[in-house]
């Protein structure tokens, strides 16, 4: 299980609940299977990227990707100080 994946289901299944949603009606909602929705909200999916951004999508939740910016050199030279 992914890091991340896990905060991910946390914050699903506490959109899903807020809505007052059962696991069953987020699942018809999304158009996927009540399954799929159990092991997101646990962090445990590695279905299908579009299944993931339907029930995303359901929980008007966005996935978004961003890049590890590499370190510039004054961070650099702050890790290696020797002062």
């Amino acid at each position: 299980m992914l890091p991340g994946m896990k905060a991910i289901g946390l914050k699903c299944r506490e959109r899903r609940k807020a809505k007052g949603w059962t696991q069953q009606v987020a699942a018809s909602r999304a158009g996927i299977h009540r399954t799929l929705v159990s092991e997101i909200e646990n962090g445990a999916y590695t279905g299908s990227l579009k299944a993931f951004t339907l029930y995303l999508t359901a929980m008007d939740l966005m996935l978004t990707v961003q890049t590890a910016g590499l370190p510039q050199l004054d961070e650099l030279e702050a890790l290696f100080d020797d002062d």
